[in-house]
């Protein structure tokens, strides 16, 4: 099943920057349900363009634990088809196609309350990243640190309600702005001087790539836990007016007549059908993986590679890092061997790094389990001894 996309109302619009807007979106009462939404998620917007449709993603800045009604960021991109035509021309009023919200970018429901909160935004990668710093301040009660980079002052995105969150929880809010007029670019020691707790404290990222590479090294450096950080990529999609010939033959490519995805704790046999990707496969057999964009753009759909080898038609919403620890997109992969293939779709949330994470947790329920039932046996044993 492609996207759906529905007609949503622009209540509101918000200029945020000179360069940036926040759009309000108003459901339909029919549809209320469909649009219930977590901190951190995005929505896929499809518009029309020329003679052929365009489709973009946008992270909600909205917190649903607050009631906020559906709220997305648009920043100026040069040369952006729809960056600049949402600036320019989404009025209130206005109708616009969304789908569902989706997204992995969410706090984890398991996560510690007492294990700290670290938010890293650069430019309007602070979309998502102050949904998750609102949602943290209502319904943990968690420290949280966000350090949030640009070019300049001018250039700070909500930055009011920042300062406002800021002063209203300044007993375990801790904000650091970072402008590059000022200082030059964010170096380590910066990002290494707010450190504390890094084996129990959780870390999201999102905004320019050179800012997330940063960010990413720097914390690997300090020691770290990969299951510990957060990613959230995003680039736009190519046009259909402006892709690319994928220069392998897909139809010349082995593949086994099945496959096996794990989705929701099980493992499903899953047949493959030549010329479609593995995730139009596993929907043909009544599944529903994560997804969103379907062009490679947006990382819903990452699963985990166990075994045999898949080709991915695109994988611009992967790192390099990424794909070398066996991390693919269902929307743009098909086998590439006829060797039996198994992904997991349950065990990565944005990268890799959440697979150990699911793993780890996983495991460590187990041992705290077996180890209580080894106390009770043993307090059982000692009881009949003193009798």
């Amino acid at each position: 099943m492609s996207v759906q996309f529905h007609e949503l109302t622009v209540s509101a619009v918000i200029r945020e920057t000179a360069e940036c807007s926040s759009f309000e979106l108003s459901v339909p009462a029919e549809l209320h349900e469909k649009y219930q939404y977590k901190a951190g998620q995005h929505l896929t917007f499809e518009l029309p363009w020329e003679d052929f449709k365009i489709t973009r993603c946008y992270s909600l800045s909205s917190c649903a634990d607050l009631g906020e009604p559906l709220k997305i960021g648009v920043k100026r991109v040069e040369g952006g088809r729809i960056s600049n035509w949402l600036n320019d021309n989404l009025k209130v009023g206005a109708s616009i196609m969304a789908s569902v919200p989706e997204g992995r970018f969410v706090l984890d429901p398991e996560t510690r309350s007492s294990a700290p909160l670290f938010l890293f935004a650069g430019g309007s990668g602070v979309t998502p990243i102050i949904a998750l710093l609102k949602s943290a301040l209502a319904i943990t009660k968690r420290s949280v640190t966000l350090l949030y980079a640009n070019q300049d002052r001018d250039s700070v995105i909500y930055g009011d309600e920042i300062d406002r969150l800021a002063a209203e929880h300044s007993d375990r809010l801790i904000v650091r702005h970072h402008f590059d007029a000022e200082g030059g670019y964010l170096s380590p020691a910066e990002v290494r001087a707010l450190l504390h707790d890094t084996d129990t404290a959780e870390f999201y990222v999102c905004g320019p790539e050179p800012f997330m590479e940063l960010i990413e090294s720097t914390l690997a450096e300090a020691g770290v836990h990969e299951e510990l950080i957060y990613i959230e990529r995003f680039v736009s999609p190519a046009d259909s007016d402006r892709v690319e010939v994928d220069a392998i033959d897909v139809a010349s490519l082995e593949a086994p007549e099945t496959f096996s995805l794990w989705l929701d704790g099980r493992s499903r046999t899953v047949p493959y059908v030549s010329g479609k990707t593995l995730l139009q496969c596993a929907q043909d057999a009544g599944l529903q993986p994560a997804h969103s964009c379907e062009s490679g753009y947006c990382g819903s759909c990452m699963a985990n590679v166990k075994t045999g080898k898949v080709h991915m038609r695109t994988h611009e919403a992967l790192s390099k890092r990424d794909i070398a620890r066996g991390v693919a997109l269902l929307c743009q992969s098909v086998p590439a061997s006829s060797e039996p293939l198994e992904l997991d779709s349950d065990s990565t949330s944005f990268r890799t790094a959440s697979a150990v994470k699911s793993s780890y947790s996983k495991r460590a329920s187990q041992l705290a389990a077996v180890a209580a039932f080894a106390f009770m046996v043993a307090g059982t044993l000692v009881l009949r001894l003193v009798h």
